[in-house]
């Protein structure tokens, strides 16, 4: 019953979180894009963080039935709230993304479904071209995501992450 309450307070918190995102980034401007692109970089650098920290621990364990259970209990339905209030704010600010190379984040973010898959694959299936394919993604993101923020003065926010 204490789980149950404490995962209810949780998603509450998760909630409230999305919330806070959508409307502080309900309308884009010049002025507070950067803080978007801030955010947005630093939501796409922890969620990575996260798979990579949870894949090594289960790769050690040499459990890939567990990656799979965390994969689909743990990491989708917070990564889905994140990338649903990613996709709200996008689809509020439409008119003003559409030439701006900042629109790129969100369809970044939402790849991270298919990092996370092929990082499953790769250790259920033993596949190492999943992984190569997830990792080439990673570095691929990274290094457009490190372009927006030099575009916005904000290299001191760059983080080299990858897979390996």
């Amino acid at each position: 019953m204490l789980s149950l309450l404490v995962s209810i307070h949780s998603v509450q918190a998760d909630e409230k979180k999305a919330a806070s995102f959508a409307s502080e980034f309900e309308a884009l401007t010049e002025d507070n894009l950067p803080q978007y692109v801030s955010q947005m970089s630093q939501r796409y650098y922890n969620q990575v963080e996260l798979l990579k920290k949870y894949f090594d621990l289960y790769q050690q364990r040499n459990d890939p039935r567990g990656f799979n259970v965390w994969h689909l209990r743990g990491f989708s339905p917070s990564f889905s709230l994140l990338d649903a209030e990613n996709q709200l704010v996008a689809a509020s600010n439409q008119k003003f993304l559409a030439e701006r190379p900042e629109k790129a984040l969100t369809t970044i973010f939402a790849e991270l479904k298919e990092v996370s898959v092929n990082l499953m694959l790769s250790f259920r299936d033993n596949d190492p071209q999943a992984y190569k394919a997830a990792n080439a993604m990673v570095k691929d993101h990274s290094a457009q995501i490190a372009i927006l923020l030099e575009s916005h003065g904000l290299d001191k926010e760059i983080r080299g992450v990858s897979l390996n």
